[in-house]
């Protein structure tokens, strides 16, 4: 299991040099850095073997993923344009693991949110998991999880 803390994208160009591969066994894949910021024209969710095992096509390149708690906006996406990265998603990323796939947490306003990237082995298909959770602290510290639902 491969695992990274906050401090690893405080550097963001270090975290950016950090990528993670999921594939589904047919010569298709899905690819990103650890922070979910596309910087190669074949990082994507889908990337599929048309003519297996080559005529890789970029199916679905990423998520625009938005959070709203009580009518705010919060975003988990990150895009790269020229002189500037917006949103900045990674801001709210407390761990990436490949524990085996790919899972990213999130922690927003006491709320954890679990995403899990993976494909179904011989399909061009990718499933992404969302598990959200609220953080329930107690006056000494301790924390606990209730299920958001």
């Amino acid at each position: 299991m491969s695992q990274f803390e906050r401090e690893t994208w405080s550097d963001l160009e270090v975290a950016l040099r950090r990528e993670w591969l999921e594939t589904n066994g047919l010569g298709g894949f899905a690819s990103s850095t650890i922070i979910g910021l596309n910087t190669r024209r074949y990082h994507g969710l889908l990337v599929a073997a048309t003519k297996p095992p080559v005529g890789r096509l970029v199916r679905l390149s990423k998520l625009e993923e938005t959070l709203l708690i009580d009518g705010r906006r919060f975003d988990l996406s990150a895009n790269r344009y020229p002189g500037v990265i917006h949103p900045q998603g990674f801001n709210y990323l407390k761990q990436f693991r490949l524990d085996p796939f790919p899972v990213f947490t999130y922690e927003i306003e006491g709320i954890e949110i679990k995403k899990s990237v993976f494909m179904i082995h011989g399909e061009n298909s990718t499933v992404i998991h969302y598990e959200l959770r609220r953080i329930i602290r107690s006056h000494r510290g301790t924390w606990g999880w209730k299920s958001v639902r």
